[in-house]
């Protein structure tokens, strides 16, 4: 598509006008549940093993895909003033929500806003951390960017604690443990080296399913459906058969059965933390859980 060049004139009535602003607002809240619609996916905490009652894993999965959408934004080339003020949008009611989750968790209200900030900010640390992987050096070299990747996973997703600094200079030192450790004979070092090599199987499948996603979301989705906030994911990544470090085979884990919706209903977060059950075909809400 052409590009759009706006004067200051027409930049104004995007932003000001009440038409155009109902109408960022209806696709940044599609754009939201297209996110939060593919975190609530049950097979994340089940066959995936993600702790699903975990505030911050959840909140990486919605950030994980929160990432894909804002790509996509930001690289429009048609309209770029549009995409940055629905991205404002988008990004604004994700906090609302954010907010919401953690009065679910009973955070007291005025607590909110403080740990509201803390949230922003390790989102947007996670955030920092995929552009890392999409940029530079990285982005020409697919097998270092899926090592970053997993990396990444085991530390926002699954809350892994990290083998080194975040701070540390890889380039002064080649050592594992990014001096955080005084050597690899330290016991607290060993252990968390263990800890990764167990979930390297679940990291790397979730890897791949950010390098899958990231081609569907930013290069192969047909502009017409995401200006309508249409967004057609990548399924989720195989959790079947996983191993760990020593080669075996994973217990099976079923799917949470109080995560398995009918068809077309999704689950909601209304603004006092409850939630409600909404029905994406007949626009039905209630607060009743829906019988298959």
């Amino acid at each position: 598509m052409e590009r759009t060049d706006k004067n200051i004139l027409q930049r104004m009535y995007d932003k000001f006008s009440m038409s155009e602003q109902t109408n960022r607002i209806l696709i940044a809240e599609s754009l939201l549940q297209a996110a939060t619609s593919q975190a609530n996916d049950p097979r994340w905490y089940g066959l995936g093993r993600i702790p699903g009652d975990d505030f911050r894993s959840y909140q990486a999965l919605v950030t994980m895909h929160m990432w894909f959408l804002h790509k996509r934004l930001v690289s429009c080339e048609d309209d770029p003033h549009k995409a940055a003020l629905i991205q404002e949008e988008l990004f604004d009611i994700f906090w609302v929500d954010s907010s919401n989750r953690m009065r679910s968790h009973g955070v007291q209200e005025m607590l909110i806003n403080k740990n509201l900030k803390k949230v922003q900010q390790y989102t947007f640390m996670h955030m920092f951390h995929y552009d890392h992987c999409y940029t530079g050096d990285l982005l020409d070299n697919p097998h270092e960017r899926l090592e970053e990747l997993k990396n990444l996973v085991k530390t926002h997703i699954l809350l892994l604690p990290p083998l080194k600094d975040d701070n540390d200079d890889d380039d002064d030192d080649d050592d594992d443990s990014g001096g955080k450790y005084d050597n690899k004979n330290d016991d607290e070092y060993n252990s968390i080296l263990q800890e990764h090599r167990a979930h390297d199987d679940q990291a790397n499948r979730i890897a791949w399913y950010v390098e899958t996603q990231y081609q569907n979301i930013i290069h192969d989705l047909p502009e017409s459906l995401f200006q309508k906030a249409r967004i057609a994911w990548v399924d989720l990544p195989s959790f079947e058969h996983m191993i760990d470090d020593t080669g075996k085979e994973l217990p099976k884990q079923t799917n949470p059965l109080e995560d398995v919706l009918p068809s077309s209903w999704v689950k909601n977060i209304a603004n006092d933390g409850t939630y409600y059950y909404w029905n994406v075909l007949t626009r039905e809400a209630q607060w009743d859980r829906p019988s298959a």
